[in-house]
């Protein structure tokens, strides 16, 4: 895992809400991409890209609640995972098994 630097390209606020976009230039053999929420805040979503193609410059869409003091061409962090490394969250569920909550069959009940 390592830090590039990305640049938000959009960013919309309507009433309590933002939305924005980020871009990042990325490198070979990096199969996820996850932005670093820190400056959006802690209630901010962005979904990560995975399987980027080598070299390509990735979007990143961010929206949640708040007023944010961001402007298109500010800085911020984006994690950067080579092939073959996942980020916690995602190896940890993967340890676990799947996803998905387990329902009971209907003989269980």
């Amino acid at each position: 895992m390592f830090p590039l630097i990305g640049y938000v390209t959009r960013y919309e606020q309507q009433g309590d809400r933002f939305s924005a976009s980020v871009d990042v230039e990325v490198p070979e053999d990096i199969s996820h991409v996850q932005l670093d929420t820190e400056v959006f805040g802690s209630a901010a979503h962005a979904v990560p890209r995975l399987n980027p193609r080598n070299a390509e410059l990735a979007n990143i869409s961010v929206h949640g609640p708040g007023r944010l003091k961001i402007q298109v061409g500010d800085e911020t962090h984006v994690m950067c995972f080579k092939t073959g490394e996942l980020p916690d969250c995602i190896a940890s569920v993967n340890r676990r098994g799947a996803g998905f909550p387990r329902f009971p069959d209907r003989q269980e009940r």
